[in-house]
């Protein structure tokens, strides 16, 4: 029977009837027994490799993917890789355990399906003091207000900066660092005041680091009396500047510019029928919240460093009618609302927390989708939005 189907398929071919889908397929031997039918890894180029890499955490880059060969050490040791990545990765939120002797966390939502990650930070406990970051490199003031370091805790790498020498009634209101991209400089910038007898004076020394060996000033002579009090309060660092302003009290801005070292006043937007509840920072603007009374609506403005200075109507958010579901959810009641913390990916996700209840779970709402994750992050205290990078000022 096998020999008769076999005879009229051959006397189909010979006529011509057979279509090539209905042929018999007779996979052929490779002449030269070495080569292999299947792809692996090893055989990809160089571009594909690296694409497959970016999609990794920077610790398991550094802790195992670089250690695997030396093709991929050098495809990820390259400052074109490492922009890459930083450029790929989202900012997650860094957050401090009330336990001193708990590791810091880092919290991220996926660009894909939104879900929430949390993530022991590589952060050694002489380095608990840190408190604000660029691209993944932190700025400690571990043993006095003098002496600065800067490090990199996924790599390991970390340098003292030159001391600066304050006077000795000097008030030290606070210090960051910040990303200039357009000449790819960091920056470190430390705010004081001479001391009582001055009060309205303030001194803006600024460095840049793997470049300068002492500090510079910037000039705040032109910063108007009415403004001068905005230098005390916490600075908000987004890509190219420094921020300060305290909304409930004042109307103004200033705005420290990391490439020009110019420090601008502006006004900020009056709130109709509400008040500013926050500014909140992304990786590349300044957000401004107006909320409206209850703390569960907001309208939310936005200022890009490409206009410094304008604001721009960009939403609102309005939870007012999930307030019984949020509440069921956080076990206690938002008789007074909720406070906003920060933005995740670029202000797709707002996270949020109930007022005075610092022990209860964290709202993680998606602009976009309208989802809201409730996420128990215990007792903790929040710092700032931070990436994990390979990168260092030494653009190697």
């Amino acid at each position: 029977m096998a020999n008769t189907e076999k005879e009229n398929l051959e006397k189909k071919l010979d006529d011509g009837k057979c279509s090539r889908r209905s042929r018999p397929y007779y996979p052929r031997r490779s002449k030269d027994k070495g080569l292999s039918s299947k792809t692996n890894i090893e055989s990809l180029p160089d571009e594909m490799v690296s694409r497959i890499l970016l999609e990794l955490d920077a610790e398991d880059i550094y802790e195992s993917a670089m250690l695997v060969c030396r093709r991929w050490y050098n495809i990820t040791c390259t400052h074109n890789f490492k922009q890459e990545h930083l450029e790929h990765s989202s900012p997650g939120l860094v957050i401090l355990s009330k336990s001193v002797s708990q590791a810091p966390s880092l919290v991220t939502i996926s660009r894909r399906g939104g879900i929430v990650t949390i993530r022991n930070l590589k952060h050694p406990k002489r380095n608990l003091c840190s408190k604000y970051w660029a691209n993944g490199l932190a700025l400690e003031n571990c043993y006095s207000r003098d002496n600065y370091f800067v490090a990199n805790h996924v790599t390991n790498k970390r340098i003292a900066l030159p001391r600066y020498s304050a006077p000795e009634d000097s008030n030290n209101h606070g210090s960051c660092i910040g990303y200039a991209p357009a000449s790819k400089e960091y920056k470190v910038v430390l705010l004081q005041s001479p001391g009582l007898e001055n009060p309205k004076v303030q001194i803006c020394a600024i460095l840049t680091l793997g470049a300068d060996e002492s500090w510079r000033y910037v000039d705040t002579r032109h910063v108007s009396l009415a403004a001068r009090d905005l230098f005390t309060t916490t600075p908000l660092v987004v890509e190219g500047f420094v921020h300060f302003l305290f909304p409930s009290e004042s109307n103004r801005l200033l705005s420290l510019n990391l490439e020009s070292e110019i420090i601008t006043e502006t006004l900020i937007p009056s709130p109709e029928g509400g008040c500013v509840s926050c500014c909140l920072p992304t990786s590349k603007s300044l957000t401004l919240l107006m909320a409206s009374p209850g703390n569960l609506s907001w309208d939310v403005w936005e200022m890009t460093a490409k206009k410094p200075g304008e604001w721009n109507k960009v939403g609102k958010i309005d939870l007012k009618a999930r307030k019984s579901w949020m509440q069921k959810q956080l076990g206690c009641t938002l008789r007074d609302g909720l406070f906003t913390v920060c933005w995740l990916n670029d202000m797709e996700v707002l996270v949020l927390r109930a007022w005075m209840v610092f022990d209860k779970a964290t709202l993680f709402y998606n602009v976009r989708t309208q989802e809201i994750q409730v996420v128990d992050l215990g007792y903790c205290s929040y710092v700032n939005l931070h990436k994990n990078s390979l990168v260092w000022f030494d653009h190697t």
